[in-house]
């Protein structure tokens, strides 16, 4: 939970930063090592990002500007965080998670577009959309948690719990 609020803090504090200060254009990232973070921003109109880890305690970011946005994350494995923050017109992220107690968060202003799967007991998801919007969050299993923000455009949501 130390892990997930530090993340949110730091993730918030990164509005203030440009995303030209980073150049971090690795289109992919492959790792079992447990303890991993990556954390990847693009400021460009080809955006496009895919993570993939494996383990426990991994934490992934994204974070896109520019008008082709795209964000994929991956993980497996518990006490995972995935957070995707995208600006821009094309945006569109998808987040999967498999394993328990793991956290999903994207936030997104523009074409919007959102999905977050989550796989095993105790995981959490939430989408911010501002734009416009679409969102479907699938949870399977027990003591999953999930919340959704909508504002403008043409809105849908789709929660499923099971």
């Amino acid at each position: 939970m130390k892990k997930t609020l530090l993340t949110l803090a730091l993730l918030s504090a990164s509005w203030g930063i440009h995303a030209q200060q980073f150049d971090m254009a690795y289109p992919e990232m492959n790792s079992e090592v447990p303890d991993q973070i990556f954390a990847g921003a693009r400021n460009s109109s080809g955006n496009s990002s895919v993570i993939y880890q494996n383990g426990n305690n991994n934490l992934a970011t994204t974070y896109q500007t520019g008008s082709g946005n795209s964000g994929v994350i991956r993980q497996s494995g518990s006490e995972n965080t995935a957070l995707v923050n995208q600006r821009g017109n094309g945006n569109n992220a998808d987040i999967s998670q498999s394993g328990s107690d793991n956290f999903a968060y994207v936030s997104q202003t523009g074409g919007g577009d959102a999905s977050i799967t989550q796989q095993n007991f105790g995981n959490t998801a939430y989408i911010l959309q501002k734009g416009r919007s679409v969102t479907e969050i699938r949870q399977n299993g027990t003591n999953q948690s999930s919340g959704v923000v909508q504002n403008s455009s043409g809105m849908a949501i789709r929660v499923t719990q099971h």
